[in-house]
């Protein structure tokens, strides 16, 4: 499930923008079943066409999932609908675990940023 990110994706410009966020996934755990979870991340970065997350759980590769946030000018939530390129599980004591996950927006031109 762990994958490197893309080399020449990192070139590109990032701007720092850490916010808490909410996100809901689904999977399908049988033809029949739809498994949803929902949870806290935190968004950590932004470039063009996507965004950095910090999160409990990973998901697939190229997963699409949304991602609930507030705009930093308005008070209004933001719903970006996001595919997973890339997971990285990080480990901190014993049996803690997060996830760094590169996501890229879908939907929108790929010279936008998270807002």
């Amino acid at each position: 499930m762990e994958e490197a990110p893309n080399q020449d994706r990192r070139a590109g410009k990032r701007v720092l923008k850490i916010q808490p966020c909410f996100y809901e996934l689904a999977r399908i755990a049988d033809h029949e079943i739809v498994d949803i979870s929902d949870g806290h991340a935190l968004s950590l970065d932004a470039s063009p066409g996507g965004f950095l997350l910090l999160m409990p759980q990973p998901p697939q590769r190229r997963q699409v999932f949304e991602v609930h946030a507030t705009s930093s000018t308005e008070e209004e939530e933001t719903i970006k609908l996001v595919e997973a390129c890339w997971t990285r599980e990080l480990t901190f004591g014993v049996g803690g675990k997060v996830y760094l996950v590169g996501v890229r927006s879908l939907f929108e031109p790929a010279r936008s940023t998270w807002q």
